[in-house]
């Protein structure tokens, strides 16, 4: 499992952090071996994510996401070449999912969040597309995936399960 952020390292909510994203640990499809938490769209969690939608942080779509997280890569590997980077292990990225997407769709959230495991967590949200789409992106949008795709907001949302 990849650490918490530093800064939420020493946060007296850590080992509640913690254990929200180790609770109802499921595959992330029917024969997945990445396991992932269900957990709901609390008004908190709601709260961080329509902050990180507001700052340019939220991005929906598997392609966009993938497209987000290549790019990112691409910058992180020229850091290490040049040995500037720093060792991954943190979480820094958040995926989010609907409930009901197909398998295609989870074996695909399962290739990226395998991809980028050195940085990128996982949780499925129990709640639909519609009301994804409809709270982070417009009336009529149906989001299957979110991404969380900075750091600091990324903490909010983490802040958000100790919180609810």
């Amino acid at each position: 499992m990849l650490k918490l952020p530093k800064s939420l390292e020493t946060d007296p909510r850590a080992a509640k952090i913690e254990a929200g994203l180790i609770k109802n640990l499921g595959p992330v499809w029917s024969e997945g071996r990445l396991k992932v938490p269900t957990l709901e769209l609390t008004p908190e969690l709601e709260k961080a994510l329509s902050i990180s939608r507001r700052a340019g942080q939220l991005r929906g779509g598997l392609e966009n996401i993938e497209s987000c997280l290549r790019r990112e890569q691409q910058g992180l590997d020229a850091l290490k070449q040049r040995k500037l980077g720093q060792d991954g292990g943190r979480i820094s990225r958040l995926l989010l999912m609907s409930s009901d997407g197909s398998e295609r769709f989870y074996r695909h959230c399962e290739s990226l969040l395998a991809n980028y495991s050195d940085r990128l967590a996982g949780v499925r949200l129990n709640t639909n597309s519609q009301l994804l789409g409809h709270k982070f992106f417009g009336k009529d949008a149906q989001v299957k995936a979110l991404l969380v795709s900075h750091k600091d907001f990324v903490i909010r949302a983490l802040e958000s399960l100790a919180d609810s």
